[in-house]
């Protein structure tokens, strides 16, 4: 049994297999279609590879690697636009593969050599990998797992593209199927392919993982109402920033209670809504830490640096109307701040942001106020 014959053999059952592992965790799970996608991009590759071992260089084995090929890397391109969060569409790329899989079906048909029949063919392939690679290099979040599998799919597609010039340089143009695929050197790409083909699957199925655990751990630290850090995702964030120092803004809606007796929750969580998008667009971490209570990092920056910032947030956040309102009706929130140190611990920076917070709202909302290590307060009040 040669080299190729075992690949062919251990590549049905690994393909084979986890396109039923794919397919059950698919199913149990509805929540990650790259899976599915993947699912069936192995289906098919254990068919094709079936086909490949069993039709024995005949007309039919042509048509169905023509048909199934193609498909096979379209599956894998729309498990990696899934995988990515690609926005790119990609109608043309499945028009331009299936127009190339028909142009070579038809040459088949006409009984055209099979080293010009087969160039479309070898040409839809590489551009449907190749597609891949793109997606991944755009990525907004690329990992090392992208980098890997751009690499591996992109020898998966130079097995294709040197067919292109080898084929017609290498073999008489009436050389048959038969004759290609026993020659050394298709014998020498299928074995690469045979060998880098199941790389490409298990690191695709090892960043389709990753992104769903990466995707529940950002769920575990975000705020569901406005998509801000929760606590728990704001403490770790802080902790992580503290040996940097900056300053954190504590900031608290004023009267909020009224607001949700005189117009209902659902009024309320309009303009938490509206406030905690204010605070995300500001350019630093934001999170809601308390019912209208939220929070921000600002690494590398001084009270008096975050104090304009908060001001800015104050000013903007009380000039809007809200349109679930009543008009003239104005929201108002305060702001306290603490300066940090490498050597300060979280609880003391909250604790003394926190007390500057309080000293805004007993002076009367709607204000700055900085923490001082003193405990006094320089603060900062200008007319709305």
């Amino acid at each position: 049994m040669d080299v190729t014959v075992t690949l062919s053999a251990v590549n049905i059952v690994v393909f084979g297999g986890l396109s039923v592992l794919c397919a059950a965790i698919y199913a149990g799970m509805r929540t990650e279609p790259a899976l599915a996608w993947l699912a069936a991009a192995l289906l098919i590759g254990s068919v094709e590879v079936l086909v490949l071992s069993q039709l024995q260089s005949s007309n039919a084995e042509l048509v169905a690697i023509t048909l199934l090929l193609p498909a096979a890397y379209l599956c894998v391109g729309q498990s990696i636009r899934l995988t990515t969060r690609s926005t790119q569409r990609h109608g043309a790329l499945i028009g331009t593969v299936a127009g190339l899989a028909a142009m070579s079906l038809v040459l088949l048909a006409f009984d055209v050599p099979f080293i010009y029949q087969t160039l479309p063919l070898q040409t839809a392939c590489a551009l449907a990998i190749l597609d891949s690679v793109w997606r991944l290099a755009k990525a907004e979040e690329r990992s090392w797992l992208d980098t890997a599998l751009a690499v591996a799919l992109c020898l998966v597609s130079g097995i294709f593209l040197v067919r292109l010039p080898l084929f017609p340089m290498l073999f008489d143009g009436t050389a048959s199927y038969h004759a290609v695929k026993t020659s050394g050197l298709e014998t020498t790409l299928l074995t690469l392919s045979g060998l880098v083909t199941p790389l490409v699957v298990f690191l695709l199925l090892a960043r389709i993982i990753s992104g769903v655990i990466t995707d529940y751990r950002r769920r575990s630290e975000r705020d569901a109402m406005t998509g801000l850090l929760n606590r728990r995702g704001f403490d770790q964030s802080l902790t992580r920033t503290l040996k940097r120092g900056g300053a954190v803004i504590l900031c608290d809606i004023d009267h909020f209670k009224q607001v949700n007796d005189s117009y209902g929750h659902a009024v309320g969580d309009t303009i938490i809504r509206a406030f905690g998008e204010l605070i995300g667009r500001s350019g630093y971490r934001a999170g809601r830490i308390g019912g209208e209570e939220f929070a921000l990092i600002l690494p590398d920056c001084s009270a008096r640096q975050a104090a304009r910032v908060a001001e800015r947030l104050r000013l903007t956040f009380y000039r809007t109307e809200h349109e679930a309102l009543a008009a003239g009706h104005r929201i108002s929130a305060s702001f306290g701040i603490a300066g940090f140190a490498p050597a300060d611990t979280m609880d003391a920076v909250l604790l003394a942001a926190d007390r500057a917070l309080y000293r805004a709202k007993d002076n009367g909302r709607n204000r700055v106020v900085i923490s001082a290590p003193s405990e006094t307060a320089a603060e900062l009040r200008h007319a709305a």
